[in-house]
């Protein structure tokens, strides 16, 4: 079973695969809530599942975190609490921030494969609203809960159908992601308060 929860709660970004699950779906039978194998790592000491484990708790925002109809075995205690919403405070800046950069910020000129692409030109009212509807797809809109770890793939962003940028555009943004996501994975220790 620990070799189990180490793959479901790596402790690096490196040689992940993208394919296998992580967090609470690898648990046999019903699939238990992410606060209560927070709960359960934080009780157990399991430190090096813990960034994970509050991530897994913290992507789904605050409402998750604090419901009160939640089963004891799931409910956070107040130091828990306060740790998991400081680092989904921190994460949600850094998924907006890194986001806007890699959609509106010099790294993201390239050379697009339509003329109509709204990546070219000036920044208007409707090419920032292009740019603002694609912020919203790509990262958790209502801003309760963050998908900065979340795997991009081309149909969560497709060119043709995504608010008028073309392919080339769309691609480049898949890619920087890729970085995104180390970025935030090296930083998810410190984001909860310890180093491992």
């Amino acid at each position: 079973m620990l070799e189990v929860i180490r793959d479901a709660y790596p402790e690096t970004f490196e040689g992940l695969d993208p394919s296998k699950p992580l967090g609470e779906t690898v648990f046999s039978g019903p699939t238990p809530h992410p606060n209560a194998v927070l709960n359960l790592f934080v009780q157990e000491k399991l430190t090096s599942a813990l960034p994970v484990a509050y991530y897994m708790a913290v992507r789904r925002g605050l409402d998750s975190l604090m419901d009160g109809c939640l089963p004891a075995s799931a409910r956070l205690p107040p130091e828990t609490l306060k740790v998991a919403m400081r680092g989904l405070i921190a994460l949600r800046e850094m998924e907006l921030k890194e986001t806007h950069r890699l959609i509106l910020g010099p790294e993201a000129a390239h050379q697009c494969s339509s003329t109509a692409c709204p990546s070219r030109g000036a920044v208007g009212p409707t090419r920032w609203k292009a740019y603002q509807s694609f912020v919203d797809r790509l990262t958790d809109s209502c801003g309760t809960g963050t998908k900065i770890l979340q795997v991009i793939s081309p149909d969560d962003v497709r060119g043709d159908d995504c608010y008028g940028f073309c392919e080339d555009y769309v691609r480049g943004w898949r890619h920087g992601h890729v970085g995104v996501r180390g970025k935030a994975w090296a930083a998810l220790p410190d984001v909860f308060g310890f180093k491992l």
